[in-house]
């Protein structure tokens, strides 16, 4: 199915395209230099990586912009049904029918009140004051759309939210809707058809591996499943691997790049190799993910 078009959205897949597209030439210029602060003397970076990696971004870009136009969407519905009562839940119903990636989808009330939850075994969060999260207390404040960081659910998940504010037909603020993603299930998705590694068992048959962070150093997605959640500047695993540090602070601060690091294998395969990588960002509403595809090199 074709990809609907969307306006007024990031211009991050084109950003980051002439980015990597860049980063294509100057690695080769720059080959033998030390790309991430403290390795030399590799084969020519990868070709192939850059590419990959925008195939990844637009894919995982796209998505994104489709689950906030659903939620927009939504939010629409819910300012002609109300936020509780049988109309309600029909509109989250057909939001998440409709969007597999959703998880869960709840309407809140101007106080940051759950009013109505829909998803497989969530109706316990109905009533729950909500008002304490970041993204529930900048909607109740700043009355605009938001992309949440990470967080504990109420029901006991982690998971992140994309959220919208619900206005009355009156022009009135009257709560607001959010529904939840799970990123890493989101990626597997994406990411793994790219690379071709087995979901259940986290194998993979290809070179390439991939990885995401938040920009406070969360892992938020790792082929290495037991790396999601840790956090890369604060974990003991991390602290033996200066290079790996150093291209973190990188990630963090720059948009798009190229950089080698040594770091394990895997937390299970204690082998320490050098890494090359690849990384770029997607996001919604201010909000960055950064995203890296690597390789072993030595």
């Amino acid at each position: 199915m074709e990809r609907k078009k969307r306006s007024g959205a990031w211009e991050m897949s084109h950003l980051g395209a002439a980015a990597l597209a860049a980063l294509i030439f100057c690695a080769f210029a720059a080959a033998g230099e030390d790309a991430g602060g403290a390795i030399s003397s590799f084969e020519e970076p990868s070709i192939e990586m850059p590419f990959l990696l925008l195939q990844i971004q637009a894919d995982l870009q796209g998505s994104l912009e489709d689950l906030d136009m659903a939620v927009a969407k939504a939010s629409g519905d819910l300012s002609a049904s109300g936020l509780e009562g049988d109309g309600a839940r029909e509109v989250l119903r057909g939001l998440l029918a409709e969007n597999s990636d959703l998880v869960e989808a709840v309407t809140f009330s101007e106080e940051g009140k759950i009013l109505v939850a829909e998803c497989e075994g969530c109706e316990g969060g109905e009533g729950e004051d909500i008002s304490g999260q970041e993204h529930i207390a900048q909607i109740l404040r700043t009355k605009n759309p938001t992309f949440s960081g990470q967080f504990l659910l109420v029901e006991g998940y982690h998971g992140t939210a994309i959220a919208y504010p619900v206005i009355s037909p009156e022009g009135k603020f009257i709560g607001g809707i959010s529904a939840i993603l799970k990123p890493e299930e989101l990626m597997d998705a994406l990411v793994a058809p790219k690379l071709r590694f087995d979901t259940s068992t986290r194998s993979n048959i290809t070179d390439y591996s991939f990885w995401s962070m938040h920009l406070d150093g969360l892992i938020a997605y790792d082929r290495d499943e037991s790396q999601i959640g840790k956090l890369l500047f604060e974990d003991p695993l991390y602290q033996p691997f200066s290079s790996l540090l150093d291209l973190g602070e990188r990630i963090v601060a720059e948009r798009a790049g190229h950089g080698y690091y040594t770091f394990q294998v895997t937390e299970e395969d204690e082998r320490v190799v050098t890494k090359e990588s690849y990384w770029t960002t997607v996001g919604l509403h201010g909000r960055e993910w950064r995203i890296i595809v690597t390789r072993i090199v030595d």
